[in-house]
């Protein structure tokens, strides 16, 4: 990301670079070495020292860098270590550029006052630019001391803080006098100053790169301030930041990247897959992105599209051997979830005990020996990002003994609405129509809320045994006559262990609890105990997870209430 401006200094900043005069300083140093009747090595220095000059006046810095190096260590002069950082400046080699300079610092004492400012800035730049932080530093601490110039302590700040030392860098920024400044040094003194706040008070630093930016505009200015407005709360603000810093570097992957995560924090989805789409088309490769666009277009109800960008991410979770399959995992679930808008199971259900052991959820009779199954669908137009209604229709009938008859006049079919109203919470109200398909069923109004929890439901292919935890209770309300009111709430805890492809063991303990008026007695019931769940999982290609799984459980509870009755139980439930 574009986090700070590139390393070319402000223009106000930067002291003349040129050579020192350095032909002329060069040729009259010769000439006295000479006329004084300097010693042969000294002589060879001169020699050396014009053969350089020369090269520099022809172009040839990489042969004048050499020799200004072996010249600078034999003779020890500041100057030819200047020459040599000089050279490496031009060359493009700014370790070498600052080793120079830092020995032409270590003899500073060789140097007039604007000499040793020169060198020291220099040593500064060069020292930035190689990744020599803590060198940079130094050498702007020494300018600012030596100076005395607010500019020069402006730069001295950022050098410590790109260093690292946050309290060094607002102690020069306290010795700052804003009234002595202007142009790039004034807007670098802002930028300095919102960065300084930008950890504990994102406002106040928005506020300064808002002067920064009123001094001398810039791309990444513009893109930091939108970063700055996302984090004090300002979307709309970084909104407009972030399209500016766009208009100036309409390719800027980074730039476009942040201002999707800022839409997506600030609920704009579909500003967020147009930010990531671009993003896209001019970094393709960029690990993660399609996933990223996937869940803005799903969470702009553009399924289909939603659906096409995940499977681009599955493509290439797949094509990569160390991607995780647990992520490819979830991508498919939520291709399948975005591709299928309708559910059905079916179960079988036996228990040991009588007819007239306790209550049981109001639309399935007394008896838990039980056949039946449900069918729903969530109409696209009914339905939004975690929200809607979902239609259904369903039917039971009671097994009578151990012999599992069908009891057929104890068919009951009921057809409904069920309406989820919060996305990121599974609590749905729901209206149905109780259908009487034999003489001991009910034609009634079954008025329900509900509400569920769970963790652990699904195949998990990236670990070998995994957490599983299933909440649930609801409220249901019959106001015909005879009225029937319950309260349900049932738990489960467990962990379910691999057992092969598709096959897992899920042993858990179990917890229920009803109560129940219809008119004519009040009961209640309360058992614990413990079981275990069997679960195959089916049905699965390369963009779509497990469409499919049987669940095959064995319980013993244990009755906890006075009347209540210890029971075995046996399910098989087929979800598809």
């Amino acid at each position: 990301m574009l986090h700070s401006k590139p390393m070319t200094a402000p223009k106000s900043l930067i002291r003349t670079r040129r050579n020192l005069l350095a032909s002329v300083t060069f040729a009259s140093l010769t000439i006295l070495a000479v006329s004084a009747g300097a010693s042969p090595q000294d002589g060879e220095i001169a020699s050396a020292r014009m053969t350089a000059q020369s090269a520099v006046q022809s172009g040839d810095c990489v042969e004048a860098y050499e020799i200004y190096a072996r010249v600078a260590v034999q003779g020890g002069r500041a100057l030819d270590f200047v020459a040599a950082g000089e050279c490496a400046v031009r060359l493009g080699r700014p370790a070498d550029a600052a080793h120079a300079f830092w020995n032409a610092a270590e003899r500073i004492d060789q140097l007039d006052d604007a000499q040793a400012l020169y060198v020291l800035r220099s040593l500064a730049y060069q020292a930035e630019a190689a990744g020599q932080l803590p060198r940079s530093r130094m050498a702007w601490d020494r300018v600012a001391n030596r100076s005395g110039e607010s500019g020069d302590r402006v730069m001295a700040a950022r050098a410590a803080r790109l260093d690292g030392r946050g309290g060094a860098a607002g102690a020069q920024l306290n010795r700052v006098n804003a009234a002595d400044l202007s142009g790039a040094a004034l807007a670098t003194y802002y930028e300095e100053m919102a960065r300084s706040l930008a950890e504990q008070q994102p406002s106040a630093a928005a506020m300064y790169f808002e002067r920064a930016i009123a001094v001398e505009d810039a791309a990444y200015r513009q893109f930091e301030l939108a970063l700055l407005l996302d984090r004090a709360g300002r979307g709309a603000d970084a909104a407009r930041a972030f399209e500016t810093a766009l208009a100036r570097e309409p390719d800027n992957v980074d730039i476009l990247l942040s201002a999707g995560y800022s839409a997506r924090r600030n609920g704009r989805n579909e500003d967020a897959a147009r930010y990531f789409e671009r993003a896209m088309a001019l970094d393709p490769d960029r690990e993660g992105l399609a996933e990223d666009l996937g869940y803005a277009l799903k969470d702009a109800d553009d399924e289909a599209g939603a659906a096409s960008a995940f499977r681009l991410a599955v493509d290439r979770l797949l094509d990569d051997p160390s991607a995780d399959p647990g992520q490819t995992y979830r991508l498919r679930r939520e291709i399948e979830e975005l591709e299928d808008n309708r559910y059905a199971y079916a179960f079988l259900s036996y228990r040991d005990t009588g007819a007239g052991n306790g209550p049981n959820l109001p639309e399935l009779g007394p008896v838990e020996s039980q056949i039946g199954g449900e069918f729903g669908w969530r109409p696209d137009a009914l339905n939004g990002q975690g929200t809607g209604v979902t239609l259904y229709g369903r039917g039971y009938a009671s097994l009578g003994g151990r012999d599992f008859s069908l009891d057929e006049d104890s068919l009951q079919l009921g057809v409904g609405a069920r309406w989820k109203p919060f996305a990121q919470q599974d609590i749905n109200l729901s209206v149905e129509r109780l259908i009487a398909g034999g003489d001991l069923a009910r034609d009634a109004w079954l008025l329900r809320a509900s509400a569920g929890w769970s963790d652990g439901l699904d195949w998990n292919p990236a670990e070998d045994s995994w957490n599983y935890t299933a909440l649930y209770g609801d409220l249901a309300y019959i106001p015909d006559d005879p009225e029937y009111f319950s309260a349900y709430a049932s738990v489960r805890q467990g962990r379910r262990f691999r057992t092969g492809d598709g096959w897992a063991v899920t042993p858990y303990v179990v917890g229920v609890a009803q109560y129940s008026e219809d008119g004519f007695a009040n009961r209640d019931r309360f058992e614990a105990g413990a079981g275990v769940a069997v679960s195959r999982w089916l049905d699965q290609d390369r963009y779509r997870a497990y469409r499919q799984r049987i669940d095959f459980e064995l319980e013993y509870r244990f009755g906890l209430g006075d009347d209540d009755e210890d029971a075995a139980i046996a399910r098989v439930i087929w979800n598809f």
